[in-house]
């Protein structure tokens, strides 16, 4: 909090306006698959959105707009919206949930393009990133950060910035999660064998086993199945991608094998948590230790 208070100050002396502290409900990055639409939604609190890659057409009441990357979107609470997203390419895309501390502003502008180095998208970045980490200090820095992000998007100055610090995640991990990335990309999410994926990672099965043992306390089989399924999350609340489909994209044998995966695993079926999450509910939590974190080089 001291640190929005000292932002207000530097707000004040450039005559720039100033805005409330803020609380994130949540975040993240995705990947959208060619051609997938959310919505019609109403939103149930404020919403920025960027484009990293790919293009949308956002669609609210009779307006509609292209946005590609560089585009950053406010959605404020209670609006009813529509999003297409690039029928030729997945598109990528951070999105973080907040409440402001307060009044919110009233004049929040709906749309900025940002240039190649602004500075407003490697904050949003950061907080995202910020967030993942968990805990109540890391929280904290989060806010600060969209905070300051939300200062410079509402008063158009989009100056230059970097990208955001790199994790402390262990380096079997980091190899082994990027070879994922790769194998995975934009089509359906596979699990690859566990041996030929430690080979592909540079080390020993056994050796895998024993740093996601360490590092997650799961199996590398019980992180490959975590991992899809809060991929499924994502769809199941932010598409309109039928269950099965979502099923093959997330690599599952069949939607009942699914099905089965996401009531062991969380409680409740595809449809119930669907319901769920596009009720506003949280995201159910993993039982993989900083499994956001590691979201994040898989992509």
């Amino acid at each position: 909090m001291l640190e929005m208070t000292q932002n207000m100050s530097w707000c004040n002396i450039l005559g720039m306006k100033t805005l409330p502290a803020v609380r994130i409900n949540d975040c993240g990055l995705a990947d959208y698959p060619p051609g997938s639409v959310l919505g019609p939604r109403t939103v149930p609190d404020h919403e920025i959105l960027w484009i990293e890659r790919g293009e949308c057409r956002w669609e609210s009441g009779e307006e509609t707009q292209t946005c590609p990357p560089g585009s950053v979107m406010m959605c404020p609470p209670g609006m009813v919206d529509r999003w297409v997203w690039d029928p030729h390419n997945v598109t990528r895309h951070g999105y973080l949930h907040f409440d402001f501390i307060g009044d919110p502003p009233i004049d929040l502008p709906p749309r900025r393009d940002c240039p190649r180095d602004d500075v407003v998208r490697p904050l949003l970045r950061h907080a995202v990133w910020l967030a993942s980490l968990g805990g109540e200090d890391k929280e904290r820095l989060a806010e600060e950060a969209l905070h300051q992000a939300l200062t410079w998007y509402t008063n158009g100055l989009l100056s230059q910035g970097g990208e955001s610090p790199a994790s402390d995640i262990h380096p079997v991990l980091v190899r082994a999660l990027a070879v994922l990335r790769q194998r995975w990309g934009a089509g359906p999410k596979t699990p690859p064998a566990i041996s030929v994926w430690a080979a592909n990672a540079g080390v020993s099965r056994g050796h895998l086993a024993r740093v996601c043992r360490q590092e997650l306390g799961v199996s590398p089989q019980e992180l490959l199945r975590y991992l899809r399924l809060d991929h499924s999350l994502f769809w199941l609340g932010r598409t309109n991608m039928k269950i099965s489909e979502i099923s093959e994209m997330c690599g599952f044998q069949s939607q009942f094998h699914f099905s089965r995966c996401l009531k062991d695993t969380y409680g409740y079926g595809p449809r119930e948590l669907r319901k769920q999450l596009r009720a506003g509910g949280d995201r159910p939590l993993s039982k993989v230790i900083g499994l956001r974190r590691i979201l994040r080089i898989v992509g």
